[in-house]
């Protein structure tokens, strides 16, 4: 008889496991993500994003909202809100940090918003985010505000990145003398623009002319830019 009964408690504890573990299986495939979609985000694919959020390309709502971390830490990335319409989709927000570009320091970019704060360090390179030369700072503190000694260099810089948004203008780096002089550099072309007021009607200019470049190497002077085109010069590298 103890046999028997061990035999018996034997069977049904496979039956137990082999019905919860079909049960199991068939919940985890009930509540895998068929739909996922990010909205936001310019700085990564929706392949990184799965990874960084959920942890892998493969991924399970039901598990997510039960064990899944909600706060992962992601550079450019100030947070995400992830919304759920059951069984098997997933909505996810991203909100980016607001970059306006990037200086070189210790072998790192680091990269600052519109009021001037440190808000990453990385060693990639970002697209449509310019690098910011000619700016003196003893150190870099994240999350603080760059001490360049002008802090309206700041609102120059904004109202350029928004002006190479406007007028869809692909700069690669600002450069800024000592009297905050401005130099774009375009590729191969070097872009002289001048002072830092009032620099509108030379960026619309620049855009009428920024078609014709091509493979042309050299310096584009638009610092006494007044309207007519003979006050514009160009002078070619070989």
């Amino acid at each position: 008889m103890g046999k028997k009964k061990r035999k018996k408690a034997l069977i049904i504890i496979i039956i137990f496991f082999a019905l919860a573990g079909t049960a199991a299986g068939v919940t985890y495939k009930v509540f895998e993500a068929e739909t996922i979609e990010f909205v936001g985000s310019v700085h990564y694919s929706d392949d990184e994003l799965k990874k960084y959020i959920f942890g892998s390309r493969y991924v399970n709502v039901l598990y997510y909202k039960m064990f899944g971390k909600k706060d992962n830490k992601i550079p450019f990335i100030q947070k995400y809100d992830v919304e759920t319409d059951w069984p098997d989709k997933l909505y996810v927000t991203i909100y980016e940090k607001a970059i306006v570009g990037y200086v070189k320091y210790m072998g790192c970019n680091m990269y600052f918003d519109k009021d001037g704060i440190v808000v990453e360090s990385s060693t990639d390179l970002y697209e449509n985010v310019p690098q910011i030369d000619g700016l003196k700072f003893d150190s870099i503190v994240i999350n603080t505000k760059l001490d360049v000694g002008n802090a309206d260099i700041y609102n120059t810089i904004l109202d350029l990145i928004q002006s190479f948004d406007k007028y869809d203008i692909d700069v690669d780096k600002v450069y800024f003398d000592a009297s905050y002089n401005i130099t774009l550099y375009m590729g191969d072309v070097k872009v002289s623009l001048g002072s830092s007021k009032d620099f509108t009607d030379r960026l619309f200019e620049l855009k009428q002319l920024s078609s014709r470049f091509g493979t042309l190497k050299g310096t584009l002077y638009l610092d006494d830019y007044n309207g007519d085109e003979s006050s514009i010069i160009f002078k070619r590298e070989k």
